[in-house]
């Protein structure tokens, strides 16, 4: 007979394993399980050219449950003190501290240079209104129901096509689809040099999940290499197939929580009612690659202080560099490129040609860094992080609603997405648990149907 686990994870990125941290005091059984061959999700680092570096989500954001699992689990971090902001289209990159700096430098029409630092500077005040101690407040609220496209209505081409790979380049999805209130974040924060609202994991975002395992409930069992393939009701009980490549088994659990990105989600649990589906279709969860480059920089300290340049035409949206105004004493500075526009790109990882070429647009931004690149690292993803839209905001409730004992967790059920919002999340199903597994584990009153709700 096949053992009875309290608890089935299905995925090992921050909300999985961010749940199984935050149960660890009930002595109960969980079974984390991981398609991958290896634990954090879309945190993912690896090494290039001596140091730790990110291929998938970049900081951790202050004022949020990532925030205070790095601080419980001694992971250490460095702010992230952006001095400029640069912008790159037509052949010329300007990259200076104001607004009207970087604008007058740009092969632009006056009226579109008037206009884009008109819109820039305007953003910038929005967000210092709205935003206190690198935090969105409340006051942001009425901007969840509108899109950055509406506020771009009037911009001359040029100028809008420079916000558009801005808002792509700093977050999963396009103008018409940002919300208003995150755009703040993911756009604005950037152009008024916010300096309290992100920090860099200096062992990689990757440490963070790998930390949250290894302090897991001493019941807590990982299994990584096991991809789930159906989730289904076996009388009182959740019925979970898994297989890792040679052999299929099967999990039977009290509770599931399924922590994989929305658009795996109907494909994975079977009979799902309408009203989820519906739900999980308003949680766009587009693909996304990024390009590490590790670039020499010894005698060029001005590319030290680059924090974000937006990019025109070119197969990347933005560059970031994680660690502005910081010299490392190998005078290597890496450059994350995040292509979000070019979406998910099979087999990127390995084809030296598609990264070449994406290298020699790296240099037509930054020419000075020619023969100067020592080392670069591509990941693609097939669904990155969930578009922050107010069409998704609309379906939270709903996404994060539970089906009997099947629970649903990660950066698309949660307000802010990202890795951030995956750890919040797992806070709050962990905390539905808790309830469930209060008179303990084996209460009849714990078993829900997976058809009811």
């Amino acid at each position: 007979m096949n053992e009875i686990h309290d608890v089935v994870v299905v995925g090992a990125g921050p909300a999985g394993l961010g749940l199984a941290y935050d149960l660890r005091d009930l002595d109960l059984d969980i079974q984390v399980l991981e398609a991958g061959d290896d634990v954090g999700g879309r945190t993912r680092s690896v090494h290039l050219a001596g140091a730790t570096v990110n291929t998938g989500a970049m900081f951790i954001y202050r004022g949020t449950r990532a925030e205070t699992l790095a601080r419980e689990l001694g992971q250490e971090t460095a702010p992230f003190h952006p001095e400029t902001y640069g912008i790159h289209i037509d052949g010329v990159t300007s990259v200076a501290e104001s607004s009207p700096e970087v604008v007058e430098r740009l092969p632009l029409a006056p009226e579109s240079k008037e206009a884009l630092v008109d819109f820039m500077e305007g953003l910038a005040r929005e967000y210092r209104e709205n935003v206190s101690g690198g935090t969105i407040t409340a006051k942001a609220a009425g901007l969840e129901h509108e899109t950055v496209a509406a506020r771009l209505t009037g911009l001359p081409g040029p100028a809008r096509s420079i916000i558009e790979s801005a808002v792509r380049g700093g977050a999963v999805g396009d103008s018409a689809q940002l919300s208003a209130k995150y755009a703040l974040r993911y756009l604005a924060s950037y152009i008024a040099h916010e300096r309290d609202n992100r920090l860099y994991p200096v062992n990689g975002m990757q440490a963070l999940p790998r930390a949250l395992a290894a302090n897991a409930g001493a019941r807590t069992s990982i299994a990584t290499g096991m991809r789930v393939h159906s989730v289904r009701l076996r009388d009182d009980l959740i019925e979970v197939t898994a297989g890792d490549g040679e052999r299929q088994r099967v999990f039977l659990a009290r509770h599931v929580v399924v922590t994989v990105p929305a658009p795996q989600v109907a494909g994975l649990c079977h009979d799902l009612p309408r009203w989820k589906v519906e739900a999980l279709r308003a949680a766009e969860t587009p693909g996304s690659t990024t390009l590490t480059i590790a670039a020499n920089i010894e005698g060029l300290p001005e590319f030290a202080d680059w924090s974000f340049v937006s990019t025109v035409g070119k197969k990347f949206d933005a560059i970031i560099n994680p660690q502005p105004g910081v010299l490392p004493a190998d005078g290597i500075v890496r450059f994350t490129c995040y292509g979000n526009s070019a979406g998910f790109i099979p087999g990127i990882e390995s084809d030296e040609q598609q990264i070449q070429q994406w290298i020699e647009d790296f240099l037509e931004v930054a020419p000075e860094l020619q023969g100067r690149i020592v080392g670069s690292v591509a990941t693609t993803w097939e669904h990155c992080f969930s578009v922050l839209s107010p069409k998704r905001n609309d379906a939270l409730p709903e996404l994060q609603r539970s089906i009997g004992n099947l629970h649903f967790a990660g950066d698309y059920t949660s307000e802010t997405a990202g890795s951030h919002g995956a750890y919040g999340e797992a806070s709050r199903v962990a905390q539905v648990l808790r309830e469930a597994f209060g008179e303990g584990p084996t209460s009849p009153s714990h078993r829900g149907l997976l058809a009811s709700g």
